[in-house]
């Protein structure tokens, strides 16, 4: 299963933390794997490309991916992260939750 966990201070995105794997198919042929991959790295991608604000971003070794929002952030990163979370929403409803899993957490 794949967790990806949206970390929020005062409600507000400072970042997210994405691990494991869908087992939707084997590696390589796992399409939710693929798709909630590719959502995560366009995002990050967008927030650097399309915005002034400042993050971090690392990819560990074994996938787990993590992005660090700094303080105010911009409209336009919050919307790239609802953008995000609409997608894996999304394919958590066609895969099912089986696959993956949001969580929330206050920090």
């Amino acid at each position: 299963m794949i967790t990806v966990c949206v970390n929020k201070h005062n409600g507000k995105y400072c970042g997210f933390k994405a691990f494991g794997h869908a087992g939707y198919d084997d590696i390589g042929k796992d399409i939710v794997c693929s798709a909630v991959s590719i959502l995560i790295i366009n995002t990050s991608n967008s927030i650097e490309k399309f915005t002034e604000d400042l993050f971090t971003s690392e990819i560990h070794e074994d996938g787990t991916t993590e992005v660090i929002l700094c303080e105010n952030i911009s409209h336009d990163t919050v919307l790239l992260m609802d953008s995000l979370l609409l997608g894996l929403n999304q394919i958590k409803e066609v895969y099912g939750k089986k696959y993956l899993k949001i969580e929330y957490k206050e920090v």
